[in-house]
């Protein structure tokens, strides 16, 4: 009964969204199931491909690189936060190619040029690199935007 209900319950989170198996964990313990039975189902749903950290990680990546426009040293700090092993969250960032990321991060400042407007370049600056720091872009990305910044 246990460990068809725990079994539920995890299919029933990954219905919501996909999560790593230390996400899946954490709540099936937070739930009180016992731990072997715990086990049993994380298995069960790495068997059959439902919990796959990999492919996890890779689509992690793309939708926070397109839709929230994270750079890749943010990702990375998300992936391990959530469970995802270093080795597979540095290969899934790793597949972010630079022309990408300098796309994602000159997208995120357009998208702020209108509320920075009346601000003195000084000032734009200072806020386009605080912007581009937090949000985990290279400095080398940074400094090619500010670069752009300039010519505007």
């Amino acid at each position: 009964m246990q460990r068809s209900s725990a079994l539920e319950y995890a299919l029933k989170l990954l219905g919501f969204r996909a999560r790593t198996e230390k996400e899946l964990r954490e709540r099936l313990v937070g739930k009180k199931y016992e731990l072997d039975n715990i086990d049993d189902v994380l298995a069960k749903l790495t068997k059959i491909s439902l919990i796959n950290d990999q492919k996890f990680a890779e689509n992690y990546v793309r939708d926070k690189l397109s839709i929230s426009r994270r750079g890749p040293r943010r990702i990375y700090f998300e992936l391990i936060k959530r469970g995802v092993a270093k080795e597979i969250a540095e290969v899934a960032t790793k597949l972010i190619s630079r022309e990408e990321e300098l796309e994602t991060a000159e997208s995120l400042l357009q998208s702020r040029q209108r509320q920075w407007f009346k601000l003195d370049p000084l000032a734009r600056k200072r806020r386009a690199i605080g912007l581009l720091a937090r949000r985990g872009f290279s400095s080398q990305v940074i400094s090619q935007q500010l670069k752009n910044l300039d010519r505007e």
